[in-house]
């Protein structure tokens, strides 16, 4: 049993059920506060001489707000630097969980089989709470359920019923649970604050060929000229034929389509000033293809540097053909582009939690325009890595 500091939490805000609990162990306690808001309770145990205190504290603005997802992260993190164990996963997706806490202290000091703990194990049962303490994450009963020392993990501790279901350990899963690690850890280092009940990466899909992706890019590199480039450096009829040579309708969507059946002019004062955006889509798909800038999470869009190498050194020329360029690319191993999917899918959740308020993106990082330069990039990402799926129906979940 614990000797530590104790704290619970739990998943249901309910803190009149815990003066119910007290009254049915006919406990000697005190309440600050009415039943059903009160900020401390004082129970009382032990003769005169050798009396005992046991102080559990609530307060909900702990719970709410920003502050408790910080807590929250800040919990994660705790738990992510122990030891590596499948109970290790499961505790930091039960984290997202947490929605109510319950702070205590002893006075004094509480020893092994202190009978304060049986107080709190009664209440953390009825609750459905754990136990979190300096080294470790215990059960209702203070049983480990993880924590520092891998040896006092209990094998009779109880998960509480809304604990996530995790992926089953294995080669496959210590691999890819890695590769999360990594992804969280260089996030987290700028400031990105994804919730950690993401899944585990597939290392199993495939990437498409390079033939598929260049024909892709070259459509989009077509579709940004016919919208935005002047004709100086992009004549209409050596645009029309670049994208008829090279078969390029046949990768374009419906509204890709649309905007190169307008007269030129005319598609350019329409689509001008937000075609712009797939050039986000381009740079990933050219990282893939071999191009040396890495597609980033910096808050900023892609910059006029990045977009001159790219469109004018990079990519063909308007008399070149598709079957030079996909000669010619480097096509990145899948590995390499698993991992930048999975981490611009892991950025673009917290964008995602960032546009509905939360503060889960570097400090000055625009959730709206810059989250949807991470949401194009990575609209590229995991499209290469879905053959047979078409451009918009691409799953974007977060």
């Amino acid at each position: 049993m614990a000797t530590e500091p104790v704290s619970l939490f739990a998943q249901e805000i309910n803190p009149g059920l815990v003066i119910e609990v007290l009254k049915k162990l006919n406990a000697k306690f005190k309440v600050t506060g009415t039943d059903d808001a009160w900020s401390e309770i004082e129970v009382t145990t032990g003769g005169w001489l050798k009396k005992k205190r046991l102080s559990i504290t609530h307060d909900p603005d702990y719970y709410s707000g920003q502050a408790w997802q910080d807590q929250m992260g800040g919990m994660r993190g705790y738990f992510a630097r122990f030891p590596h164990a499948p109970a290790q996963a499961r505790v930091l997706a039960l984290t997202e969980k947490f929605g109510f806490a319950l702070g205590t202290s002893c006075e004094p000091d509480a020893e092994a089989n202190d009978e304060r703990y049986e107080i709190l194990s009664v209440i953390a049962e009825a609750l459905d709470a754990v136990w979190f303490t300096p080294s470790s994450m215990r059960d209702s009963n203070g049983r480990v359920l993880y924590g520092e020392d891998l040896s006092a993990l209990d094998p009779q501790a109880k998960w509480p019923k809304y604990t996530p279901i995790t992926a089953p350990s294995g080669a496959g899963n210590s691999i890819a649970l890695k590769l999360k690690q990594r992804v969280f850890s260089e996030l987290m280092a700028l400031g990105f604050q994804p919730a950690n009940s993401l899944p585990l990466p597939d290392l199993d899909i495939t990437l498409r060929d390079a033939q598929t992706l260049c024909r892709r890019l070259m459509a989009l590199q077509a579709v940004f000229a016919w919208a935005a480039m002047p004709v100086r450096l992009a004549e209409t009829a050596q645009l029309q034929g670049y994208i008829e040579r090279n078969d390029l309708r046949a990768a374009m969507t419906e509204s890709e389509l649309a905007l190169i059946d307008l007269p030129r002019h005319e598609s350019q004062a329409v689509h001008g000033q937000t075609v712009g955006w797939r050039l986000e889509n381009m740079w990933a798909l050219a990282w893939i293809l071999g191009f040396a800038q890495v597609p980033t999470l910096d808050t900023s869009q892609i910059s006029d540097e990045v977009i001159e190498a790219m469109l004018f050194d990079f990519l063909p020329d308007w008399d070149g053909n598709i079957a030079d360029f996909a000669a010619s690319a480097s096509l990145r191993a899948a590995g390499e582009v698993i991992f930048m999917e999975y981490k611009f899918y892991c950025a673009h959740n917290a964008v995602r939690s960032a546009q509905m308020g939360s503060m889960t993106v570097p400090k000055d990082f625009d959730p709206i325009a810059h989250g949807g330069a991470v949401h194009e990039r990575r609209h590229s990402f995991t499209w290469a890595l879905a053959p047979g799926d078409d451009w918009d129906d691409t799953d974007l979940s977060t």
